[in-house]
């Protein structure tokens, strides 16, 4: 019997900001509310639960692991409520004065419905890399251009 492999992916993105900058917008609750949510109950630290919030609706996020400028280890519900929860982590590459930031996100079933949410999040991760690219580098709030079709699953980010 073969061990069941979990659905995952990872995203990467350049920003022109340097590393504690780009770190702290990300770990910080009022920082992060200037691009993403649009409210945080708490910074993101290691052992702690915070509480994001997105319209209506709030995730509760479990940080893992917080390394100042290095790494961020979470998990959290997996988009469009499948019942379960995905593991997500932040690193973070210093390039003089830019950053490389990777995403990856890891556990969803090998089922349609996980597969389905795989891909609603991929959508998520690419509109937290342009808000987190266009607040640092431009200093703009794109959260008012992603609206949700009533219809489809609620993804976050």
């Amino acid at each position: 019997m073969t061990a069941r492999q979990d659905l995952g992916f990872t995203f990467t993105c350049a920003i022109n900001a340097p590393v504690d900058q780009v770190y702290n917008t990300i770990a910080d609750r009022h920082a992060i509310s200037t691009f993403f949510t649009d409210a945080s109950s708490g910074p993101l630290t290691t052992g702690s639960t915070v509480d994001w919030r997105f319209g209506d609706l709030e995730i509760d996020v479990h940080v893992e692991e917080a390394v100042p400028n290095q790494r961020i280890v979470g998990n959290w519900p997996a988009a469009g409520r499948v019942g379960y929860r995905t593991t997500f982590t932040f690193t973070f590459q210093p390039n003089g004065d830019a950053t490389t930031i990777h995403v990856s996100e890891t556990g969803w079933r090998r089922d349609t419905p996980g597969i389905d949410s795989a891909f609603d999040q991929c959508s998520g991760w690419t509109h937290f890399f342009a808000s987190l690219k266009a607040r640092l580098e431009h200093d703009v709030d794109l959260k008012q251009f992603f609206i949700e079709s009533e219809d489809q699953p609620q993804a976050h980010p």
